[in-house]
């Protein structure tokens, strides 16, 4: 078939103006009736049909993206502006609550339960202490009060209570009589007890008195 062809592209096409010397035999027919056909490419894909519209796109989605991100930016950098601008805002807000309505402003002191027992300790050795104390809290309200003598000497006045629930009362008490500061303790049985050193209105002066033990004279009134 290639000798055919060429034949007849040599002498028909080349030499067209030139007789054939031959008569055309069965080769010439089979090469007319064969057609050159070229190479042929593959198809192209989509994309790389479509590689300039797709390009488009994404140029376009981008830009977009960073139009978004940038608006976005500018209005979180608006916030941050103006509280840069006025740095002490919310400090001051902070630093200056609202007072509450419902918080007391001055809460005032309980009132102290005179009902309860108290004991006076004559802590001092004077002559009648106890009962002085004695008199002198019962004009002041006290109710129950009792009177007895320590076995060992005392310096200072102190005032003790039992209970936590006594505690605001045996304070009234201490605060009553000069005894500074009361103290819990269940060393006594009285639910307060009130260890004397002084004559009444003699707080702060000197321990001296009459002198001399009770001799239980305290405890007869």
């Amino acid at each position: 078939m290639l000798t055919v062809w060429l034949h007849r592209a040599l002498f028909n096409g080349a030499v067209a103006d030139s007789s054939y010397p031959f008569e055309p035999d069965r080769f010439d027919e089979e090469a007319d009736a064969v057609s050159f056909h070229g190479a042929h490419r593959a198809e192209e894909p989509f994309w790389r049909q479509n590689l300039i519209y797709i390009v488009i796109i994404a140029a376009a989605f981008i830009t977009l993206l960073v139009l978004l991100f940038l608006i976005g930016g500018m209005g979180k950098g608006g916030d941050g502006d103006d509280r840069a601008a006025d740095p002490t805002g919310e400090q001051s807000q902070s630093a200056s609550p609202e007072p509450s309505e419902e918080e007391p402003t001055d809460e005032a002191p309980a009132e102290p339960d005179r009902s309860v027992q108290v004991e006076v300790i004559n802590a001092a050795g004077i002559n009648k202490l106890a009962g002085a104390w004695r008199d002198t809290l019962k004009e002041s309200g006290w109710q129950d009060v009792t009177v007895s003598t320590a076995d060992n000497r005392q310096e200072q006045a102190v005032v003790y209570y039992r209970d936590e629930a006594d505690k605001a009362t045996a304070q009234a008490l201490a605060d009553e009589v000069g005894a500074g500061e009361a103290v819990q303790s269940d060393e006594y049985d009285s639910p307060i007890t009130f260890l004397a050193v002084q004559r009444p209105g003699e707080q702060g002066g000197d321990n001296g008195g009459d002198g001399g033990e009770d001799n239980g004279e305290d405890q007869d009134g």
